[in-house]
């Protein structure tokens, strides 16, 4: 925090904001065995429960990113996450199946610009030396919602019923909103921002940019992109593993391993809490090892690489024996799956000409990866019920993190809108 100055009070609000995504979400999955019995639900029906609120986020990323870049990440992520919250009380009031899958698509409606605001936030307060770094400290957050949400939801759950544990998540994210709102503002607005760091900031976010750079190139000009599509593909292979974990973990724990709810959410939680430690360690080697003309060029693209490599130590995970080599596959995989992707959103910032984009660019890249991750609950609740194991999916998730590393490497060599920047109109600046 020293070192970085106030731009880590951001990073460490930016954690946050993921956390609080991450932990409602597995709400569902750790609450899910109950919600089932309740309902009278099976498997498959519950692997749709635990996706539906990616139905409607998909739908919603490439207007949200539009919409983020337009109002600006203050007013767009405080409103959002205020929603969003709503919709996850609501979702502890449900009394049938149906207004549950209400409640879980008006989540996914006002999630959608979660990773598109957090990105331009990254875009608009760190260097590009800084940037992985950043861009690992918030995806961390994504590993602490379900370490917290685990242990906190089971025991929610365990004492007072799933209902309650719905409801103090979403009170949760209210508090967290109305904070947002009172105190975050741009660099360039921010009075409690020192001029020094303002300066190094406003100096160093865009090295080497140019004025042609500051146009916008919009939704044409990313789906003309080579590099654009080829992101996009590698964040689908890294979102699918990312949401069997998510939605599928607890439920693995329970029915493979037969844990009760409160053992399942003590293990799921122990493997997310020790990715954390490894994630931002790994980042932050990684953002020294790599200069700024190594950045420019999009060499980041080997760290995702090796990244999803190292992911696909999950194939090993149904022949462990016991819970100590459980955790460590576990813990190995979450760590390299959650560094891949905060390098994959960075590789997108090193590559993209120009902030106006930010948002259209990592709705672009979000949308390829849920376009794969709305499969995983499917996929895996069909192949649990078929095969009574969870060997395949994880054999899946395996392979796709393979394939990921393969398309970081082919298909991300070029800089987005290297293209077009000379005959797209000049971006309109959000208020902040």
């Amino acid at each position: 925090m020293t070192r970085n100055g106030k731009r880590g009070f951001i990073y460490a609000r930016l954690f946050t904001f993921l956390l609080i995504s991450m932990m409602d979400r597995i709400n569902m999955s750790v609450a899910g065995s109950s919600v089932a019995a309740e309902m009278h639900l099976s498997s498959v029906a519950l692997g749709y429960l635990f996706s539906s609120f990616l139905w409607i986020y998909i739908i919603c990323l490439l207007p949200a990113g539009a919409l983020t870049d337009r109002l600006g990440t203050r007013r767009a992520v405080g409103c959002a996450v205020a929603c969003w919250s709503v919709f996850q009380m609501l979702s502890g009031l449900a009394p049938t199946m149906m207004t549950l899958l209400f409640a879980r698509l008006g989540l996914g409606l006002f999630e959608s610009p979660t990773n598109l605001g957090a990105n331009r936030v990254i875009r608009e307060w760190a260097s590009r030396s800084e940037r992985g770094l950043a861009s690992a400290t918030w995806i961390s957050g994504s590993l602490a919602g379900p370490s917290v949400g685990a242990l906190l939801v089971a025991w929610l759950v365990s004492d007072f019923g799933w209902r309650l544990s719905f409801i103090i998540t979403g009170l949760l994210g209210l508090g967290w909103a109305a904070l947002w709102l009172l105190v975050f503002r741009s660099p360039e607005k921010a009075a409690w921002l020192s001029a020094a760091e303002r300066t190094k900031i406003l100096a160093e976010r865009d090295i080497g940019q140019t004025a042609d750079d500051a146009r916008s190139i919009g939704y044409r000009g990313l789906l003309a992109s080579p590099t654009m599509w080829g992101l996009a593909a590698t964040q689908g292979c890294l979102t699918y593993t990312a949401y069997f974990f998510l939605t599928w973990l607890p439920g693995y724990m329970q029915m493979a391993r037969g844990f009760t709810i409160m053992r399942s959410g003590v293990y799921t939680a122990l493997p997310y809490a020790l990715a954390i430690v490894f994630c931002l360690l790994l980042s932050h080697v990684i953002d020294h090892l790599l200069d700024t003309n190594t950045l420019r060029s999009g060499k980041r693209r080997y760290a995702v690489a090796l990244g999803r490599l190292a992911t696909s130590v999950v194939l090993l995970t149904p022949f462990a024996s016991s819970m100590t080599e459980v955790v460590p596959l576990l813990t190995i995989a979450l760590t390299f799956s959650a560094a891949s992707q905060s390098w994959n959103f960075a590789l997108t910032n090193d590559l993209l000409r120009t902030q106006a984009d930010v948002g259209r660019a990592v709705a672009f890249l979000t949308l390829g990866g849920n376009s794969f991750g709305v499969m995983a609950p499917i996929v895996t609740g069909y192949l649990v019920s078929s095969t009574g194991s969870f060997t395949i999916p994880f054999f899946v998730c395996g392979a796709l993190a393979v394939l990921g590393a393969v398309l970081a490497l082919v298909m991300t060599r070029g800089v987005i809108g290297a293209e077009n920047r000379m005959t797209m109109p000049l971006a309109v600046e959000p208020a902040d």
